[in-house]
Parts: structure tokens; sequence; C-alpha cells
């Protein structure tokens, strides 16, 4: 072997060396998901595919197979061992990336967020699919407006760790003390990741509340637990779900009845934002209060205060509409 290294020709010694300065060159932005294997993450997926393209940077997409906070950091830091120059998190615990964003800033590594935020880590900024508020004020207007002013309605969460969940469930319980006294809010009920264990919660509420009219599942996980829930309890009719879920994964349980609608974005787009971020943040230009980015027809609003780049308001999926959408 060490005969066969003395011998390589200075043609390919040259020719590997180019190769390795050319990946040096490119630069990377990575995206860590919650969890992998969902449709709401495989279209941030894409959405981030098709902005390493256009932007030209090479794009990592990895993450833990469940919902494990110290999981998704051990693929962080990794990711930092790499060298990576921009990381993107959507992040599960919001009370303990502050130390691995220092790791990344002392290495020169931007590390961010998107989807999920913990604004007081010292994060370098974080993409948001729509504001907390516009979120959780939409889905009690929308569902208060099916289930009438008095009704009792009940919550079916991810993690409990996950800080954009319970920014979205402190919003909802903002807007019902505000605006819908006669609302009766459950307190919220944790699924973690799964599907399985959010029905198990959702049936277990429908059963010790009989009274119950809604119930809303914040997690894209927890969407399809709860419309089978209701279905299995042939309470279609009698109690509506909803849900932060893609028109995809909300679909047929609103054609059924189980959902009467579900509030989200375009998880694609929001994959691509978080690209642009990362390239910015590489070339170091600063956001501006109004950005044009190309794929977008409108600007993407910064709040340099907040650090906050949004990609718009949040989307109303109906029957009506539903089958307008592919994500």
């Amino acid at each position: 072997m060490l005969k066969y290294l003395k011998i390589l020709t200075s043609a390919s010694a040259v020719a590997m060396l180019s190769a390795g300065a050319f990946a040096q060159d490119t630069p990377r932005v990575a995206f860590v998901p919650q969890i992998v294997g969902i449709p709401y993450f495989n279209a941030m997926e894409q959405g981030g595919k098709d902005a390493a393209e256009e932007f030209g940077v090479e794009f990592i997409y990895t993450g833990p197979v469940d919902t494990n906070p110290i999981d998704q950091l051990q693929i962080v830091q990794n990711l930092i061992a790499q060298g990576v120059e921009a990381i993107a998190v959507s992040v599960l615990d919001a009370s303990s990336i502050a130390p691995v964003v220092e790791q990344a800033r002392a290495q020169d590594i931007h590390l961010y967020t998107s989807d999920s935020d913990a604004p007081d880590s010292g994060r370098a900024v974080y993409v948001a699919q729509a504001t907390d508020e516009g979120l959780g004020y939409t889905i009690i207007d929308e569902l208060v407006a099916r289930v009438g002013e008095d009704a009792k309605i009940g919550i079916v969460s991810g993690e409990a760790t996950a800080s954009n969940l319970n920014a979205w469930i402190g919003f909802m319980q903002e807007r019902v003390a505000e605006r819908y006294p006669n609302v009766t809010l459950l307190e919220p009920q944790f699924a973690g990741g799964t599907a399985q264990r959010a029905a198990q919660i959702a049936t277990d509420m429908m059963a010790s509340n009989p009274d119950l009219k809604g119930i809303i599942a914040v997690a894209s996980t927890t969407c399809p637990g709860v419309g089978q829930a209701i279905e299995t309890a042939n309470r279609i009719g009698e109690v509506v779900g909803t849900g932060y879920c893609s028109p995809n994964t909300a679909r047929s349980y609103i054609k059924s009845g189980a959902f009467g609608f579900s509030v989200l974005w375009d998880p694609a787009k929001l994959g691509y934002l978080t690209v642009w971020a990362g390239k910015q943040l590489i070339d170091g230009n600063e956001f501006q209060a109004e950005n044009e980015v190309t794929g977008f027809d409108e600007p993407i609003a910064y709040d340099e205060a907040t650090g906050v780049l949004l990609l718009g308001a949040p989307a109303v999926f109906t029957a009506e509409n539903v089958d307008d959408f592919d994500f």
C-alpha cells in the first residue's frame, strides 16, 4: 500500500487535491428535522433540495428516527464536527440547545432554527412558517366557528418540550381567554411523536368528556391518531377534529368528516427558505426588512428585533380546497 502511494502520478495527486478543494469550496447547508420519515419533513427536504440547486449549495438532510431531543443534539454536534457551514434545526428541546449554538459559533459555523425555535439560545435567525400568534388564533377561530362559543375542546400535542407546539398552544389559550370566555379548553395532553399514542389519548379524552366538541392535534405526527380515534369511536359529526397537518395527511379525515379543516403552510417552501437563509448567513449577507427571494412572489419579511424570517400567513385547508394541494 505504501509503495502504491509513493508511485501515484503527479496528475492523479493533482486531480485528488482539486476534487477535495472543490468539495470544500461548495458551501454546505444542513437541516435537522424533529423526526425523519413523515410527509411534513419530507416536503421540507424536497424544498431544501430545490433551493440547494437554485443557490449552488450542498444540502444535507439528517435527523432522528423518533422525536428524541438527545439524538437530535448528537446529530447537530456531528455536523458541527464535520465543519458544515450552516446548520438549521427544528428544535425539539429549546432549553438544551444554547451550548451547542455556542459550540458552533466558536467554530465560525452558523447555527439557526427553522420550523421550531429556541429564541433564547443565541441562534443566528429563526425561519418561521407563520407567526405563533397567527397559528394559535387561526385554529381557535376556525374551530369555534364550527363547534360554537360554549364548546369543550381538547388538545393532543407532540413532544412536551417542543417550543413551537407550546407557543401555539399558548396563543390558543390566550385567544380563548380574550374572545371566547365560555369555551372550555382542556389542558394539553402530550403524545410524543407517535400517531398510536395520540389515538389512545384522543380516545380516552372522548370517553372521559362525553360533551367534548373538538380536538386539536398540535403536531403533524398526532393528526392521524386524532382522526382515526374520532372515526373509530363513531363520533363524526359530534366531535370536530383539526390540527396542524398537511393536506395529504389530513385529506382522508377531512373527507370522512372526522376533521373539519386543518391549518398549516407549505413545508416545501419553508424548506426552500431555510436553505436560502443558510446561504445568506454563509455569504455574510444581512437580512433586510423585506427580502426578495427567487421562487417567491411576495417579499419575505424579517423582524430584526426578534431575528425572525417569516414565510407568511397560515393557510386553512377544507373539503372545498384540500384537493388543490399535494404535500
